[in-house]
């Protein structure tokens, strides 16, 4: 099987040449999708780069920003590619991008430190909410204002959470699997699912200039999906695709 894939890498390595490219993730901690401990990178995003690195010959550059300046820096053109991206987040962007294939999906959720029978947002209106900066969240914006659910911004799903532990807002929206990922790492916390927000598959995000570089990504991560890697990669930070 080990000969099989750098078979295969061996295959797609010699079919382009070999370029470098900035990837953009976000600071204040974004796991199981990106994450650092001490000084190393880990998570979801880079196991599946350094595979596409191996495959592709290509090398990929993590470069941390906030939410806010990494989609101010791509509309400059300073960042190559997001990951883990749905188009809906980003149509309001000076600079939309062009996607790969879906290879995922995300699954955004509304968290408490204890269920209260919530079963629709009206149940959190008049309540305090924590989101991330620059983040978006559909159609559940429609319930951001006066009157409705009270919206405070935060940096990172790290803050939002730390946010409701200490007491200081009532809900907060995170990634499903950043969510679990934090209740399976600190038994101490009793952080609580209460609402779906959002269902969405995810993709690539590309500078538009990179249509090559999509099309090569295109296939890699069909090959990866089909040989079951990409589930590999979730299931190692607790997650599915």
């Amino acid at each position: 099987m080990l000969r099989l894939l750098v078979f295969i890498g061996f295959l797609y390595v010699n079919t382009s040449y070999a370029e470098s490219y900035t990837v953009l993730s976000y600071h204040g901690a974004n796991p199981p999708y990106s994450y650092f401990e001490g000084d190393i990178m880990k998570g979801i995003f880079p196991d599946i780069f350094a595979r596409i690195s191996e495959l592709s010959g290509h090398q990929f550059t993590f470069v941390t920003f906030s939410v806010a300046r990494g989609l101010r820096l791509f509309d400059q053109g300073k960042v190559d590619i997001e990951p883990g991206i749905n188009p809906i987040w980003r149509s309001h962007t000076k600079v939309p991008g062009i996607y790969s294939e879906f290879y995922a999906s995300s699954r955004e959720i509304v968290v408490a430190s204890q269920y209260r029978q919530e079963r629709t947002p009206l149940d959190l209106y008049h309540k305090v909410l924590g989101v991330v900066r620059g983040y978006r969240y559909g159609e559940f914006e429609q319930h951001f204002a006066p009157g409705k659910i009270v919206k405070v911004d935060s940096r990172s799903e790290v803050e939002l959470l730390a946010q409701i532990e200490h007491g200081n807002i009532d809900y907060a929206i995170l990634g499903e699997a950043s969510a679990l990922f934090y209740i399976n790492k600190n038994k101490r916390t009793s952080f609580k699912p209460v609402l779906l927000v959002s269902d969405l598959p995810v993709a690539m995000r590309f500078q538009p200039h990179l249509r090559v570089l999509r099309s090569e990504l295109n296939k890699i991560l069909t090959d990866m999906k089909q040989r079951g890697e990409i589930d590999t990669i979730y299931a190692k930070y607790g997650a599915k695709p």
